[in-house]
Order: C-alpha cells, then sequence, then structure tokens
C-alpha cells in the first residue's frame, strides 16, 4: 500500500544536515524506485542488496525468517549500543538501540513493517517516496514510528537516542537500499568499504571493512550470565522489599509514638 509519513519535512529547531541534504532535490532522485515504494517489486530493484541467503528472483517471505541474530545479546560500535531481547511467550525479538548524536543507522527495507519507539533523544527518519525523493521526518521523545514494508529508510541522531524497534508480523531480514547504505557506511569512521551484515537493530556491518581504531563487537549472553544477571535482580528486589519493609514498620512505629 502506499506509505503515508507526516507533511512537514523536518523541525525548524534541527536544521538539516550536510549528510541529510545530499539526498534532497536536486542531487539525489530515483523515480524508477520511487514508483516501486511499498510493493514486493521494489525489493527486485538494481539499487537493492538482498540477504546474503535470498537470491534476487527468491520470491519475497512473509513472515519473515529471522536473521539468527543470538538473543539476548549486545553489539557494540563507536555508535553506541544494540541489546537484542527475545520475548518467549510469541518468540518475538525487540531491539534496544543506543546512539550518539551525529551517526546514521539504516539504509534499508523490510518485507514487514517496521515499529520504532522512542524514549529520548531525536531522530530524522528519512524514507523513499513514491516520486523518488527522500521524505524527512523528525521524532522525539515518546513518539511511536511506524514504517512500512518495502521502504527503505535512514535514522539520522538529532541527539543521544535510545529507541526500541521491532517487526510486524515477527521475523528480521533486511534488504540494503544501496544509495541510503553508502550514505550510512560513509558516515563511519575509518570506513573501507559498504557492510554486509546487521546486527538485528539495523546494524552491524563487516569486521573486515573497518579500519583498525573503529571499535565494534557482539556479546552473547549465555545462560550462565543470564542465571547471574537473575540471581542480582533476585537480590536487588529483596534488597528494595527489605528496605521498604524496615522503612514501613519506622513510618508505623513513628506514627504510633507521635
Amino acid at each position: 500500500g502506499t506509505a503515508k509519513f507526516r507533511s512537514r519535512r523536518h523541525d525548524p529547531q534541527y536544521p538539516m544536515t550536510k549528510m541529510s541534504a545530499k539526498l534532497h532535490p536536486p542531487c539525489t532522485k530515483y523515480p524508477e524506485d520511487g514508483a516501486l515504494v511499498g510493493t514486493d517489486a521494489i525489493f527486485s530493484s538494481k539499487n537493492v542488496i538482498p540477504p546474503p541467503n535470498i537470491q534476487p528472483e527468491t520470491p519475497i517471505p512473509l513472515p519473515p525468517k529471522d536473521d539468527g541474530i543470538p538473543a539476548p545479546s549486545i553489539y557494540f560500535d563507536d555508535r553506541g549500543e544494540i541489546h537484542n531481547v527475545r520475548i518467549h511467550r510469541n518468540n518475538q525479538r525487540i531491539s534496544i538501540l543506543y546512539t550518539k548524536k551525529g551517526y546514521l543507522r539504516s539504509g534499508d527495507m523490510h518485507p514487514n513493517e517496521q515499529c520504532d519507539f522512542i524514549f529520548s533523544g531525536r531522530v530524522n527518519i528519512w524514507t523513499l517516496s513514491k516520486d523518488g525523493l527522500t521524505n524527512v521526518n523528525t521524532y522525539g521523545r515518546h513518539e511511536f514510528v511506524k514504517i512500512p514494508r518495502g521502504v527503505p529508510h535512514v535514522f539520522e541522531f538529532l541527539e543521544d537516542s535510545v529507541i526500541a524497534e521491532w517487526w510486524e508480523p515477527r521475523g528480521f531480514q533486511c534488504w540494503f537500499y544501496r544509495p541510503y547504505r553508502e550514505i550510512v557506511d560513509a558516515s563511519f569512521r575509518g570506513l573501507r568499504g559498504p557492510s554486509n551484515g546487521d546486527a538485528g537493530g539495523e546494524d552491524n556491518g563487516d569486521e573486515n571493512n573497518y579500519e583498525q581504531g573503529y571499535h565494534r563487537g557482539l556479546v552473547v549472553l549465555t545462560p550462565a550470565s543470564s542465571g547471574k544477571c537473575n540471581q542480582s535482580w533476585f537480590h536487588a528486589v529483596l534488597l528494595v522489599a527489605g528496605a521498604a519493609v524496615i522503612g514501613l514498620s519506622g513510618f508505623s512505629l513513628g506514627r504510633r509514638y507521635r
């Protein structure tokens, strides 16, 4: 269907950066892709890079297969962190992202709907429109965003930000949109070439693509470490409960002898 976005281009308080300006007319226009936005045909565009396990002529799976990103896990690089967690009741994976001001993420699209909730910060979201131009909309704290399937997008962080994102129906696979992804890649410090992967929260990258000095990694939280976390939480709950009991007892005694 047709993607619907806010009519405003951007928040005047946050003027477009040099990076986002590169995608605005007359510099960049992809009318042949714009006409395909939101349809299955966009996934076969010459500007689209499919996941490694999917050939360009392969039918788009829906719901998509999960990409195998372990959860719980934490991916980190110079831009921030991506915490991948899984809700066991319906096996839904949710990613919590912390990203520093000035960095970009994404440059891709998905065969399902992407949902984002912004806990803190401010972000420009670029989306390819039907006319082949790029819409830039600004979102902030406590705002909820939905990006329809088959819509290429970029997240440009105007402030240090924390967001949650997930996909409906559940499952995560991404097709990189080359014109956007190259800009995201070029924003990395010490970049050598385009990324070949994703960390489940839109960005990972191939470690061979980065110069020495670019810090990145993936920490998989094992059952043993999860157990330690659970013990820590259990002890924390006991501590808070104990403090509450002591506090209520003192309050009751104080009222009795006031």
